[in-house]
């Protein structure tokens, strides 16, 4: 899947929740920290959610509670 795909998708998934923020899709996209792939959602208070991209073998996007330092 490409990139803009996924982030795309993660937005959709970030708004479903109560209470969202909107992300910034300008400064919101992949990363990658210890060789693991992310989609980083931001805007201008910050990181609002990471979502891991899941191998080929199953693709999609989890929701992280938790992230690597390096992306923020």
């Amino acid at each position: 899947m490409q990139t803009d795909q996924l982030t795309r998708r993660a937005i959709a998934a970030h708004m479903r929740q109560e209470g969202a923020l909107q992300p910034a899709i300008h400064s919101s996209g992949p990363a990658t920290a210890k060789g693991l792939d992310y989609i980083v959602l931001r805007n201008v208070a910050g990181v609002l959610s990471v979502y891991r991209v899941l191998p080929k073998k199953r693709p999609g996007l989890k929701r992280l509670k938790r992230w690597p330092r390096e992306i923020e």
